[in-house]
């Protein structure tokens, strides 16, 4: 917690003393839709999960005009999925021996960083609308799992996943002008997992975390 709460300062300092550039925060929180793809035939189904993620934004315009910018900052995420194997052998996973047809809840947490270019309209009756398209570098705070047979609950399955992740964002949205500097935001963002999550300490595959978020946000 330490870490989040220097990490967040640390943002601030940055976003706040970027050069010359006019930079505009925002509040935000976001709940989702998480599932986790994998390439090996031996995954049965992933099931979607709920999560949300919040955090501190930044809108950095390095022009006069507010129509593009560059969007950064800091979230939390609270993510995961729910995975079923259907191995004839027993799987060993987080220093148990699992039977081969288990189902696996991941409960995941991570640091991300985002980077978007944000491209907004001009203004229509107090509203402006908008896309944008990035990445978001992310690092692994938090990783426990539970099984469907009661063997593991809530249990610590770091060795189970990799520390680093990264997504690419897609998403559409509108902010609504409240007067003065504030507005409220709302959006819809699809996040593509592009690294693979799990260490692969049984199964040679590829498993990817995917997200669907309802952002809400505050800007001021």
């Amino acid at each position: 917690m330490k870490q989040i709460t220097l990490f967040t300062i640390l943002m601030i300092f940055v976003l706040s003393s970027w050069g010359q550039a006019r930079i505009r925060l925002s509040f935000t929180a976001s709940p989702t839709f998480n599932w986790m793809n994998s390439t090996s035939r031996e995954v049965d189904r992933q099931k979607v999960v709920m999560g949300y993620d919040f955090g501190l934004n930044g809108d950095i315009y390095f022009t006069e005009s507010d129509n593009y910018s560059l969007q950064t900052g800091l979230q939390i995420v609270n993510a995961g999925g729910t995975i079923s194997f259907r191995s004839t052998q027993s799987i060993p996973f987080a220093g148990e021996s699992l039977p081969g047809a288990s189902e696996i809840r991941y409960r995941l947490r991570y640091m991300e960083v985002p980077f978007n270019i944000r491209l907004r309209t001009e203004e229509f009756h107090r509203v402006y609308y908008w896309g944008l398209f990035g990445l978001s570098p992310m690092v692994n705070i938090g990783a426990r799992g539970d099984s469907e047979d009661g063997i593991l609950r809530k249990a610590t399955i770091h060795d189970e996943i990799n520390l680093f992740n990264v997504g690419m964002n897609v998403g559409i949205g509108f902010d609504y002008d409240l007067g003065g500097s504030n507005s409220v935001s709302a959006a819809l963002i699809f996040q593509n997992g592009l690294a693979d999550v799990t260490t692969d300490n049984y199964f040679i595959d590829k498993t990817v975390l995917n997200s669907l978020k309802v952002r809400l946000a505050l800007l001021f």
